[in-house]
């Protein structure tokens, strides 16, 4: 079924690893043409090594499967090259902000976030600490993300995986003033997570609805949705009910494949996305 027989009230993405040769990587085509069949718009990347990376190629590459990528998801990398934005050890953090930093230089112009989920750091014996550290990096990065046009996304994820931003309260909290709140310092709300911190995620996200572009649905085991007990149909429900604009994106594990368990998820969520 193709995306014009399957419209949806949101751009559809969907997250996964772009894998090291990509542009001779036939199972890529293959997936990227089947996700596309499946009426996604675009993607979010993860990418080992973005710093040598030819992001014009990547684009049109991309642009050949009639996809776009909406954000980059810095996780890997942050795992790849030990970052932490929050890091106790000031070199560690220094180098994380230097290596954001190129990122946001290596997208300008673009309007493509950076998803600041792992890269805020792990779990801390001084949470307060990690609090205030990740707030010092994110106030050193937004105006370089302001004079590039690359939004910085601050991912809440849950306490288990963080110190730094777990509800959407936490994150919001971290943001910079305006002019940069909400526009090159966004938060980005995952259903899983929320599951996790929130008690009334659909009051959550009204509470912040002007802090962000997108949301990530994940299934409360991690899973793509359709797949686990989260009620999307509540969540999608009020966003439509507030006029919310963005788009959203897949993430999880997965079971069968890639494109099999968007398929499941399409499935799933389409009655709530028509």
């Amino acid at each position: 079924m193709s995306r014009h027989d399957r419209p949806f009230c949101y751009p559809l993405a969907i997250q996964f690893a772009l894998p090291e040769r990509w542009r001779d990587d036939r199972d890529l085509r293959t997936t990227l043409d089947g996700l596309r069949q499946l009426g996604f718009s675009g993607v979010e990347l993860n990418i080992a090594d973005p710093f040598c990376l030819d992001w014009t190629d990547l684009f049109a590459f991309l642009k050949e499967h009639g996809l776009a990528m909406f954000r980059f998801a810095s996780g890997l990398t942050a795992k790849t090259r030990s970052l932490s934005l929050s890091a106790a050890d000031d070199e560690t953090r220094l180098r994380s902000v230097a290596a954001c930093r190129q990122m946001v230089r290596a997208l300008a112009g673009t309007n493509i976030g950076i998803i600041l989920g792992f890269l805020k750091g792990p779990v801390a014996t001084d949470r307060a600490g990690a609090r205030r550290r990740f707030a010092l990096s994110l106030a050193d990065l937004v105006p370089d993300a302001a004079a590039h046009s690359v939004p910085l996304v601050v991912e809440a994820t849950n306490r288990y995986e963080s110190s730094v931003a777990n509800s959407l309260d936490d994150a919001a909290g971290l943001l910079p003033p305006p002019p940069a709140r909400g526009r090159w310092a966004q938060i980005l709300p995952d259903t899983f997570h929320m599951n996790i911190e929130e008690s009334d995620a659909p009051g959550a996200l009204v509470r912040h609805a002007a802090l962000f572009s997108s949301i990530h649905l994940s299934d409360n085991n991690r899973l793509f949705p359709g797949r686990g007990a989260i009620a999307f149909a509540s969540i999608i429900g009020k966003l439509r009910r507030i006029g919310w604009k963005g788009f959203c994106a897949i993430e999880g594990n997965t079971t069968e494949g890639l494109v099999a368990d968007a398929r499941t998820a399409v499935e799933a969520l389409a009655p709530h996305l028509a």
